[in-house]
């Protein structure tokens, strides 16, 4: 069995209750649930969440609840832990759990498509323990990173003394996770040996390159409206 779990904390602060927010008309979570629910390799939907507005979305959609504990809730807890013990409960319920793939509650660009390929990867390639979408850094190259020192001033990030050069195209790409879809086989969260911070997507994680910078989650307005703008705009937009 190939499960879908979505991760959705209530008690946003950058947007109140975020993950209902209205988006296109619909609470956020329920693009990424949409898009389980659309994908034919997932056989059961669930959500990760400590809300009850979050959860009545998931239920009207057919979505089974992970309720988290009380040191898994609120705005500090380790992501990777609250992914942990999702994957935990599936498994100790549904022990034919094999893969799993795992959406954010706060973004809408994802589809059934993604999470079928990614699913497809691991499928034809039992030598992987993961794969994720990702996207390359161009001007926002870490090598062009800086930080505020304690007088306000800037300085480069890391080793002050680095030299860098100004043509961007002469450093090694650098890839992010984009906020779509990290899939994984349900052992990896044991191993915890991923590439950090993502420790639970174990030593050999594929990446699936997105070919523009999208599937960013939501934390602003702004972001609401490049959501929006996304929306408008699917499906001519390519995924992959």
């Amino acid at each position: 069995m190939h499960a879908a779990i979505i991760t959705a904390r209530a008690g946003s602060k950058s947007i109140i209750d975020k993950n209902v927010f209205l988006v296109g008309g619909k609470p956020m979570v329920a693009y990424p649930i949409q898009a389980a629910l659309d994908a034919a390799k997932i056989s059961r939907v669930f959500i990760s969440t400590d809300g009850d507005s979050i959860a009545n979305v998931g239920l009207e959609m057919g979505c089974e609840i992970i309720w988290r504990p009380e040191e898994l809730c609120g705005d500090h807890v380790n992501h990777g832990e609250v992914i942990k013990q999702a994957v935990e409960w599936v498994d100790g319920r549904y022990p034919d759990l094999e893969n799993v793939v795992l959406l954010l509650g706060n973004t809408v660009m994802v589809d059934g498509e993604l999470i079928d390929h990614s699913l497809t990867i691991l499928e034809e390639r039992p030598e992987l323990d993961s794969c994720m979408t990702v996207w390359q850094a161009a001007d926002d190259h870490p090598l062009r990173a800086m930080q505020i020192t304690e007088e306000g001033l800037l300085r480069p990030y890391g080793d002050p003394n680095r030299k860098v050069s100004t043509e961007r195209q002469s450093y090694a790409p650098a890839y992010y996770y984009d906020q779509g879809v990290w899939t994984f086989r349900k052992q990896t969260v044991q191993s915890q040996d991923g590439p950090n911070p993502w420790w639970w997507m174990g030593q050999r994680s594929f990446p699936i390159v997105r070919n523009w910078v999208t599937g960013r989650d939501v934390h602003t307005h702004l972001d609401v409206s490049i959501a929006e703008w996304w929306l408008a705009h699917y499906p001519e937009i390519k995924l992959l």
